[in-house]
């Protein structure tokens, strides 16, 4: 018995550190080359439909999706479902022309966060276009211990990563 409440006790701390010093904040970059010209990656990122043919996340989730406000204007969402029940969106939050896309990502699920993404261009050449993927994610605390214990960090990264290779397709 005391050895059990020893264990408990041990188990306790080493999670009150995770919750404590474990970030909350998940933090990257990822840069690509696409063979287009910077006009038309901007519309590839923006316009919600044609991000739909290139995004990796509704096969990767099994999920289907609904397009809200198709303009590409700030506002533009596609609203994911799972068994046709809704479980989050991706929102324009801020454009800048043929510059920068930002999105925001919301979540219905239990693991409580709030991920943006900037989508950056850069022309290279009339026929390429450099697209750098800046990624934040911030988890309300205690929430980043399972998703870093779980992998699942790992995984959205490796998502996004599949994802951002599908815009050179």
């Amino acid at each position: 018995m005391e050895i059990a409440l020893y264990g408990l006790l041990l188990l306790t701390v080493v999670l009150l550190v995770l919750v404590i010093f474990l970030p909350n904040v998940v933090r990257y970059s990822e840069k690509i080359i696409v063979n287009a010209p910077i006009k038309q990656v901007y519309d590839n990122i923006r316009l919600q439909e044609d991000l739909m043919q290139w995004s990796a996340w509704p096969e990767a989730t099994g999920s289907t999706c609904s397009l809200e406000n198709i303009d590409g204007t700030v506002g533009a969402r596609t609203v994911f479902f799972s068994q046709g029940k809704r479980f989050g969106h991706q929102e324009i939050i801020d454009l800048e022309p043929h510059n920068k896309v930002s999105m925001t990502l919301v979540n219905d699920g239990p693991l409580k966060h709030t991920p943006y993404l900037d989508f950056d261009l850069r022309t290279i050449s009339d026929s390429q276009t450099e697209v750098t993927l800046q990624f934040v994610n911030t988890y309300q605390r205690p929430f980043q211990v399972p998703a870093k214990l779980l992998g699942i960090v790992i995984l959205k990264r490796e998502l996004k990563i599949k994802d951002h290779e599908g815009m050179k397709n």
